[in-house]
């Protein structure tokens, strides 16, 4: 029961507010650079663009294959891509996971898949899959009133299906909602057996908007 009455409390709290994902510095501007690449041409060629004016602005930065202070350049391209994150992930050097809101809107369409940005901060140089759960997940042949989210995170091309290791990279999490309404749900992240933060702060409560088509 008190677990349960964090959650609502944690869930309440993130529909009003929720925190810009802290910066991460000593990022390696070469790699960081190439996978943003990477990653605005599969957001184009999923069909889940970025708006044009944060496209424009992230590609003028990464215009520069080597600028004259490259750690600013790496916090301006999250500062740039970071709103659009529904939520943040963090590794840390034991490779425990920790899911945090981010400030992206929380609004779906019934029965349209949705493709959200992620953003992964890798303490532990971790390299295997990012999976994504939720008791609220749809099960195939089982109804349940209570579970009407299908989601998971994108591990297959144009992606990887593994973690790169790099301090901070971004992924794609697919989520389609199969009831209309405020629905209320719980994602889980881990990237193995027994990576689960203690304290369940693996978890992020979210309250989604789910419109009809």
């Amino acid at each position: 029961m008190f677990r349960a009455a964090v959650v609502g409390w944690l869930l309440t709290l993130s529909t009003v507010w929720a925190e810009p994902l802290p910066l991460v510095g000593d990022v390696d501007w070469s790699l960081f650079r190439e996978q943003i690449q990477h990653l605005l041409a599969a957001m184009k060629q999923l069909d889940a663009p970025l708006p044009e004016a944060t496209v424009q602005a992230v590609s003028k930065l990464l215009e520069d294959k080597e600028p004259e202070a490259p750690g600013f350049a790496a916090r301006e391209v999250q500062k740039l891509l970071d709103p659009h994150c529904l939520i943040g992930i963090h590794i840390n050097p034991e490779s425990r996971v920790k899911a945090a809101r981010g400030e992206r809107e929380a609004r779906l369409v019934r029965d349209q898949p949705t493709l959200v940005l992620i953003r992964v901060h890798n303490e532990g140089g971790v390299t295997h899959p990012l999976s994504a759960l939720s008791e609220h997940q749809l099960v195939p042949d089982k109804k349940d009133p209570d579970r009407w989210l299908e989601l998971t995170v994108v591990n297959d091309k144009p992606f990887a299906n593994k973690l790169t290791g790099q301090r901070i990279e971004y992924r794609l999490l697919k989520l389609t909602a199969r009831q209309q309404g405020k629905r209320e749900a719980t994602l889980a992240f881990d990237v193995g057996q027994g990576t689960q933060d203690l304290g369940f702060r693996s978890e992020v409560p979210i309250l989604f908007t789910v419109r009809r088509p």
